[in-house]
């Protein structure tokens, strides 16, 4: 009996840890019951998102921009391989704004943003709707990202996506082993937006204002897109419109001998004032051009290197409706530092092949800076930009800040040089200006 005593006593000490440890666990204290969890259903108002928000820019002396909007996201899966998107807004433009002012008083006007379906079958996808397509490679450089027109009515801070103005299309792409396939159709392509009512366009004192409103028709493209370890590489054909017409003068030709001679000096006046305008002045145009274009990025570590290149024909000239050739080209980097700073810079040359441009070669700069701190609540980004022709340069510092899940606010500061501009560009309001916006989420 003695030799199975330590035997005994062994196993009775391995084995009352175990049962303590059972009976420790199963009181009622540590019980665990499935049951208690309950998963909701899933429902179909779970995708909406809506957004107010009010922003005020103010120039020194004379306010500038206030505007209210409220805007209605919905995004969601509808079946197996289908999915939706809305995002409309309506804005509300008060009587000191500078729109409602050229308006002739305060308006609303609503925009869809988006409202798309797409459908997906393996490594390709269809999207129908209203949309943006975004081509190139520099950021701040437009050589060949010209499908998507823009609306300055909105404002331009620091990201060039609050100005992109969507359009009806239909757009196709498929993943494949080394690249990516994308073809894209417009039944109806769209003008860049300057104001909420007719474009017009001042001939000169005592002439009435030409209106610049048209419409273009279809426009479609394609992209082939390369991708490598390092290595992206793209080709781009489209069929496109101008984004913007151009008014060109019609009628008969005063440039030869003709437009000296006395007889018709003297009777031009006496035929205006018995039958009116002549059959001459400014119409608008639309140039329908072919681009041809080339997109590539290098990555080497944190750099990533760019550099695209276009071509188009049909370029028309204002005013003569000459037209032209044009080359576009742009080098850009973006660099990401250890403490996720973004750095990105870009220059883009034009040339026009026509002598009698007024300027035949226009360069321009951007620059751009973006960090997050304090857990990602603060977000600072900054913007510049140089053009030579129309001459003028501009910086753009933004801070937001979110408080919570449902409240953010934001401030940018804004400097300009626009003292060699005949005209204001219309996504510079003034040489100085800050703008103020309170935004509520839910």
């Amino acid at each position: 009996m003695k030799h199975y005593t330590p035997v005994l006593l062994t196993l009775l000490l391995m084995g009352t840890p175990s049962s303590n440890a059972e009976d420790f666990l199963g009181s009622d204290d540590f019980a665990f019951d499935s049951s208690a969890i309950e998963v909701s259903e899933p429902h179909w108002t779970d995708g909406f998102k809506t957004a107010l928000e009010h922003a005020h820019t103010q120039i020194p002396g004379d306010p500038n921009r206030s505007q209210s909007s409220v805007q209605l996201i919905y995004e969601g899966n509808l079946a197996e391989g289908w999915y939706l998107k809305l995002d409309t807004r309506y804005r509300y433009f008060w009587e000191d704004d500078d729109l409602a002012e050229r308006r002739g008083g305060a308006y609303g006007k609503n925009k869809w943003q988006r409202a798309w379906l797409q459908y997906s079958k393996g490594s390709c996808t269809a999207t129908a709707g209203r949309q943006t397509l975004i081509w190139g490679a520099v950021e701040g450089t437009f050589v060949t990202d010209i499908v998507t027109p823009f609306d300055y009515t909105e404002q331009l801070l620091t990201d060039y996506g609050n100005v992109r103005l969507p359009q009806d299309m239909l757009v196709a792409e498929c993943f494949l082993p080394a690249g990516q396939l994308q073809a894209f159709y417009t039944p109806e392509a769209r003008t860049d937006v300057y104001q909420h009512h007719r474009l017009v366009f001042d001939v000169a004192p005592g002439f009435p204002p030409v209106d610049l409103s048209i419409e273009p028709d279809e426009e479609w493209g394609l992209r082939y897109k390369l991708h490598g370890s390092r290595v992206d590489l793209s080709f781009m054909y489209a069929r496109l419109y101008d984004n913007t017409p151009t008014p060109v003068y019609f009628g008969p030709d005063f440039s030869g001998n003709n437009s000296a001679n006395p007889i018709t000096t003297l009777l031009t006046p006496a035929f205006v004032a018995i039958n009116g305008m002549p059959d001459f002045g400014i119409r608008p145009e639309l140039a329908r051009f072919d681009l041809v274009g080339m997109a590539t990025s290098i990555a080497l570590g944190r750099l990533l290197l760019k550099a695209e290149v276009a071509h188009r024909d049909n370029q028309l000239l204002p005013i003569s409706g000459a037209t032209s050739e044009r080359i576009d080209a742009a080098v850009g980097f973006e660099y990401t530092t250890s403490g996720n700073h973004l750095f990105n810079a870009g220059v883009w040359g034009m040339h026009l092949s026509n002598d009698a441009a007024e300027d035949d070669d226009i360069q321009v700069v951007s620059v751009g800076w973006r960090k997050t701190y304090l857990n990602d609540d603060l977000v600072m980004s900054l913007l510049g930009n140089w053009a030579s022709s129309p001459r003028f340069g501009m910086v753009t510092v933004l801070a937001e800040y979110r408080w919570n899940d449902f409240w953010k606010t934001s401030l940018a500061l804004s400097v300009a040089d626009l003292s060699e501009l005949d005209t204001p560009l219309p996504i510079i309001p003034a040489e100085e200006s800050a703008t103020v916006s309170i935004t509520y989420e839910f």
